[in-house]
């Protein structure tokens, strides 16, 4: 597995069963009497039970958000064994910065998409004159340890319960309302669990040097963005399309290392790659192809918690730069030999 990025919700099932209001008849009119208006008062705090467990469901599946001045500790000290609590513990914390307005879809997609352009035209500018950005231009290596570093800063700060109003506006990607235009990009910089890091880092560190050492540092900070955002927006409308129901926000890098890996692969698609330590057979492209099947059966079976969307994204502009970049090679080849030629003519 490249790397997940996981797609957060949470439910709870409430039966009145569990309230025991059913009570042994008795025959005697006191008795009638004191047991009637033990039910009733025991229907009221029922009933009370049961509105405040609903608004509780209700703030985690539509993540929406809202003020709260105290946190739950019942929830953050919940059983480790159930994972959707503690990927949504954050999710209690909320801040309202933008005053309730909403971004709507067509505004994020169209920010999204004229990002993507500005970022594949001006990032040979940014590394050639920007001071600090230039330095990277001749140690493509050390921009991928950059990337490291940020992924692992923004980690920290998901510790921090000072910084959760922040980072739910800006790093995390909503599906039901989405708080900030711009968690389409810091979304693809988050993580809440170390696994999820740890496994992400590692994919990135496996292929980033090599296709950055490839590519140069320009392209590849363009591949690695542009895929990030492809991601963001493919899981913001996937569920729309497909007609069901909002998923619950999503986190991670593997939007842009999908786009890495697709474009790695299609490159050189016969490069071994490994499993961990486990060799995988046929090569890059073979793997490559592998994911996408795996993805695009996620998106259809909805199994597991991994926003497959975001990878399918990042998989789809991968393929496209990798094309882009091998016909640009090509035609740089076919120039330079029609000039080695001219004087056999």
């Amino acid at each position: 597995m490249l790397g997940v990025r996981t797609s957060l919700s949470i439910g709870q099932n409430v039966s009145l069963r569990s309230f025991n209001l059913l009570k042994p008849s008795l025959k005697s009119s006191n008795f009638s009497r004191f047991l009637a208006y033990q039910r009733s008062v025991t229907i009221k705090t029922a009933r009370s039970l049961l509105t405040n467990d609903l608004i509780f469901k209700r703030q985690f599946m539509n993540t929406s958000i809202k003020k709260a001045s105290k946190w739950n500790n019942r929830v953050f000290y919940a059983d480790g064994s159930d994972r959707y609590t503690r990927l949504n513990r954050f999710q209690q914390y909320y801040d309202n910065g933008n005053d309730g307005k909403d971004n709507s879809i067509r505004n994020v997609t169209i920010i999204g998409l004229a990002s993507m352009v500005g970022i594949y035209f001006g990032s040979p500018y940014l590394f050639e004159y920007v001071p600090g950005f230039s330095y990277f231009k001749t140690h493509p290596k050390a921009f991928v340890y950059s990337l490291l570093g940020v992924n692992l800063a923004v980690y920290g700060l998901w510790q921090l319960p000072r910084c959760w109003g922040f980072m739910q506006k800006y790093m995390l990607l909503q599906k039901s309302r989405i708080p900030s235009n711009w968690s389409i990009v810091g979304s693809a910089f988050s993580h809440q669990e170390f696994w999820h890091l740890g496994m992400n880092m590692l994919a990135l560190w496996s292929f980033g040097t090599s296709i950055a050492s490839m590519l140069g540092t320009a392209k590849f900070f363009s591949l690695y963005m542009n895929s990030a955002i492809a991601g963001s927006l493919f899981s913001l409308w996937y569920p729309r399309i497909a007609r069901m129901a909002l998923m619950g926000p999503s986190l991670g890098a593997s939007g842009a290392l999908f786009g890495v890996l697709g474009c790695f692969s299609y490159l050189v698609p016969h490069a071994q790659i490994l499993l961990f330590v486990f060799p995988i057979p046929g090569g890059a492209w073979i793997a490559f192809l592998g994911s996408v099947a795996w993805n695009a059966a996620g998106c259809v079976l909805r199994w597991g918690s991994f926003d497959y969307a975001a990878h399918l994204g990042g998989s789809a502009i991968g393929v496209l730069y990798g094309w882009y970049i091998s016909k640009q090679v090509e035609k740089r080849r076919q120039e330079r030999f029609e000039r080695e030629t001219r004087w056999l003519r």
